[in-house]
């Protein structure tokens, strides 16, 4: 960002300026100003503050380092080349975790007392939050390379420096670390970024090739003499042929968006060939790269495979083992890493519930309605070494109060009147071995708590009309929208029983409280778009949406965006594709924490705006149910269940006999 030297102002009163779009000021890069944003709003920096950079101690450092495996020794190498390369220029070149903790240090002489005014070197934690805008913690949040260019720093002790930084992420899209150069250049290095880049790239293609030595490995390009350099795509696939692992370089030659679109898939259809094809390349001499045979005519790759590096017949068990914790670690971060886009907050709970996947620690889950807590847990449950296990819901508001003790515990054939006369299972041994997320666990009867406590004590369960206890092993995640103190005060809860489901508490903010909202908005339309062409959401659309209270949060904002993609005209959202009649009952409403009433209200807001966009789906798809039920991806079930619920029968005598209700 260029500033003229006439400016009057401060820096801070240019950030406060420029942030919220006053004056006339030069524009500055999005990514840049959204920095800013969260320096003021989530970590409440200020621009004048003089900070010293807070450190780690040695053994933090060094378990910092054990944990990315052999990514520091692959990473200092291409330091130790990028230094040659850049020799005599006053620098600074670092590796950080994803916290912003620096590794590793390699830096020019001339350089180095600005470096330790600076505090540029190992163990020293540049996150955003603890550093403000800067190329090493701005990389990491923003999840892409950038250049921070003196003036762009938010703290005013760094606008003497310009830093190149970029993300390095692992083989199933997650960052991991970020790689850095630093100095203090009058002028903007795009040339010092793109080298960086470029480096960045040998760091993940040699760390994923060293993660994946137990399965096959394709790597492929276009062009032969493309194959063993830093812009080669690479897969990791295992024995069926199911891709586990790929770096960024075969997204953009496969065409596809994230890593998401290719993990899980089958190798052979990505890459146009067959499995056979694919494993005969594999041997002794895996180059030259020769071609692939594909099965059309539309694309050309050339490719060497390498086979797992140990025998089969040796270690068959051990690789699939392997194999089976690849798949599920990169299943846990997967299934983690959606529940943020950016957000604070929401970053740092995925990081606690990362520590505990595995630990014998009950979940409770806190937030308002639609924050996301149910598909919180499931993504808990996918994550965890249970994934293989049931994961079984219980709404405890939905379940009638003289049946929720059967439902929960299960009972013997004629237990009371209305009893199967099978008996019934009951919802805590459907979920053994597995997990059991209990929603809404604040309208739990007081009288059964007790004996949900008995159970995640005793790990036992008495059915109810039984006269023997049955072991059971379950994981509890739990969820209320209600404050647990306050029910506890009011006698509405055990504290006993809460103390025991704190194991660990996740708040889980309110659509309005979140910083990563665009980005969120831009995930929820890729999700719902399926795996046809991409859709992209224009600027303005966002900015509109941006500004809506969403009272119903994450579940009204996916529910507003479905509607859009299911009526939309081409393959970009804007404005055009936006009618404000879908929030125009929430226009006035006030944020949640109000009255029973305001809630009741907000209730009818939701089915109001529901009601609205299933009509128009419908009109649009000339109430033809199995077509309104593939645009929405419910069922048609469903479709007849909402039509019938919101009286929507009577504005259709259209519909005759093809769309009665099964």
């Amino acid at each position: 960002m260029m500033r003229s030297r006439s400016m009057p102002h401060s820096h801070a009163e240019l950030i406060g300026t420029l942030v919220r779009r006053r004056g006339l000021e030069p524009p500055i890069p999005e990514v840049v100003r959204s920095s800013w944003s969260r320096c003021l709003d989530s970590y409440a920096l200020d621009p004048a503050e003089l900070r010293r950079p807070s450190s780690v101690g040695a053994a933090d450092l060094e378990a910092r380092r054990a944990r990315l495996g052999v990514l520091p020794r692959v990473a200092r190498f291409e330091m130790e080349a990028l230094g040659k390369l850049i020799e005599h220029s006053e620098y600074s070149i670092m590796l950080t975790d994803r916290d912003g903790v620096i590794l590793s240090y390699i830096g020019d002489t001339g350089f180095s007392a600005t470096a330790r005014r600076c505090g540029f070197r190992e163990g020293v934690m540049w996150g955003e939050p603890e550093m403000g805008t800067n190329g090493m913690g701005t990389c990491l949040i923003a999840r892409r390379s950038v250049v921070i260019h003196r003036m762009d720093h938010f703290l005013a002790q760094n606008t003497q420096l310009t830093c190149s930084a970029t993300p390095i992420f692992d083989m199933r899209g997650e960052v991991l670390a970020a790689l850095d150069i630093s100095g203090a250049s009058f002028n903007p290095q795009s040339h010092t970024l793109a080298l960086v880049e470029m480096a960045a790239q040998n760091v993940e293609n040699r760390t994923l090739l060293s993660a994946c030595r137990d399965m096959h490995i394709v790597r492929f390009h276009r062009c032969a003499e493309f194959v063993s350099t830093p812009g080669e795509g690479v897969l990791a696939f295992d024995d069926q042929g199911v891709i586990m692992g790929a770096n960024r370089a075969a997204l953009a030659l496969l065409g596809r968006r994230d890593h998401g679109a290719v993990c899980g898939q089958p190798v052979d259809r990505l890459l146009d060939t067959s499995i056979g094809s694919l494993l005969s390349l594999a041997g002794e001499r895996s180059f030259p790269a020769e071609a692939l045979n594909c099965q059309t005519s539309e694309r050309r790759w050339f490719a060497a495979v390498h086979a797992p590096a140990r025998p089969p017949r040796r270690t068959q068990v051990a690789v699939g083992a392997n194999v089976a914790e690849a798949a599920r670690s990169g299943a846990a971060r997967a299934s983690l890493a959606c529940l943020q886009s950016g957000d604070p907050l929401m970053t740092q709970n995925v990081e606690v519930l990362q520590r505990v996947l595995d630990c014998d620690i009950s979940v409770l889950l806190l937030g308002e309605t639609g924050t996301g807590k149910g598909y919180c847990a499931r993504a808990v449950h996918a994550a965890s070494n249970r994934a293989d296990k049931p994961f079984v819901t219980v709404n405890c508001a939905a379940i009638p109060e003289a049946l929720i003790e059967s439902e929960l515990f299960g009972h013997k054939p004629g237990a009371f009147t209305g009893a199967t006369r099978e008996g019934g299972l009951g919802r805590i041994l459907q979920a053994n071995g597995g997990t059991l997320f209990l929603d809404e666990i604040g309208d739990m009867p007081v009288v059964l708590q007790s004996r949900l406590l008995n159970v995640i004590e005793d790990r036992e369960v008495m059915p109810l009309g039984g006269n023997k206890v049955v072991s059971v092993d379950v994981r509890i995640i739990s969820a209320t929208q209600h404050n647990p103190l306050d029910m506890i005060a009011a006698g509405q809860f055990r504290d006993d029983l809460y103390y025991r489901l704190n194991g660990i508490t996740v708040r889980l903010p309110a659509l309005r409280q979140r910083t990563d909202g665009a980005e969120l908005m831009r995930k929820l339309v890729s999700g719902e778009a399926g795996s046809g062409p991409p859709v992209e959401i224009e600027p303005a659309l966002i900015e509109r949406l941006l500004r809506h209270p969403w009272p119903g949060n994450v579940r009204q904002l996916r529910n507003v965006l479905r509607t859009m993609l299911a009526l939309r005209s081409g393959e970009r959202l804007t404005l055009a594709d936006f009618n404000e009649e879908w929030l125009a009952y929430g226009a006035t409403e006030q944020p949640p924490h109000e009255s029973e009433q305001a809630c009741g209200d907000r209730d009818d807001v939701l089915g109001g705006a529901e009601r609205e966009a299933l009509r128009r789906v419908l009109e649009f798809c000339q109430w033809n149910v199995s077509a309104a039920a593939a645009r929405l991806h419910i069922s048609r079930r469903t479709i007849y269940r909402k039509i019938h619920r919101h009286g929507l029968l009577r504005h259709a005598p259209q519909l005759g006999a093809g769309c009665r209700p099964e």
